[in-house]
């Protein structure tokens, strides 16, 4: 948690901190996290993250199998006859690339809490295969131990992109940067805060566009009172069942 506030003070939203909660038990998975905070599942905006294969073209893809020849080669050379080249062995060419095809680098996905990462889609983004992080990898290459991955104070380098399941609410809640917090943003906050987001984009399938529509018209149709936007939501169907009981009671006794 104490990441997630040095990154929120260093972007200048300190104000950001008194929105996080703490609970006594665990909020590490959607569910955990909903029935916590007494929301929708897919109000929790979970942070997916990736390991990735850096992209090269088929130019420096073939440079590199050159290089790998040339350096057979000298050795073959070498070892039959004893004298080492004008090139030390083992070392590729200046003119040609060093860095090499495989490569590692991590992105982050926050996602709506009823979205499932989409393998066509990511692969259509990335041009790979999606490939989780294992557990034991995910808090050193994050910086956030696992079901505690934050979107704010990840480690330099990672990539975050949101996705576009989170925009029909009007706020969403990440992890706080443990296994037991949360803290609560816009949309606009997510964007602006979150640690090198890159853009929103559309890598998710399964999530239900409906979901979050009738609290988000809650919302936008408060009148002040303080009351969570679910609980508006949940008042109007417990009314309108209400109605419908005292409509049939009232058939039966006509």
């Amino acid at each position: 948690m104490e990441r997630c506030k040095q990154h929120l003070v260093a972007k200048n939203a300190a104000f950001l901190i008194e929105r996080i909660q703490v609970f006594n038990e665990s909020s590490a998975t959607v569910e955990l996290a909903a029935v916590r905070l007494n929301c929708e599942p897919a109000r929790i905006a979970k942070s997916l993250s990736f390991s990735q294969r850096k992209a090269i073209c088929k130019a420096e893809a073939k440079a590199h199998e050159k290089a790998k020849m040339k350096l057979s080669k000298q050795k073959q050379q070498q070892d039959g006859s004893g004298a080492g080249g004008s090139e030390s062995v083992g070392t590729l060419p200046a003119d040609l690339p060093t860095t090499a095809p495989g490569d590692a680098n991590v992105i982050v996905i926050v996602a709506a809490g009823d979205a499932k990462v989409s393998a066509k889609k990511y692969k259509e983004k990335f041009a790979c295969q999606p490939k989780m992080l294992k557990r034991e990898e995910v808090e050193p290459y994050t910086g956030f131990p696992p079901g505690a991955v934050c979107p704010f104070g990840l480690h330099d380098g990672v990539k975050v992109y949101l996705d576009v399941s989170l925009r029909r609410f009007s706020y969403v809640y990440p992890a706080a940067g443990t296994a037991n917090t949360s803290i609560k943003v816009t949309l606009d906050e997510l964007e602006q805060y979150a640690s090198n987001a890159i853009e929103w984009a559309d890598l998710c399938e399964g999530w239900q566009p409906e979901v979050g529509v009738a609290a988000s018209r809650a919302e936008d149709t408060s009148d002040g009172s303080g009351t969570a936007p679910h609980e508006v939501q949940n008042d109007g169907i417990a009314a309108k069942k209400a109605q419908n009981e005292a409509s049939k009671l009232a058939e039966a006794t006509a």
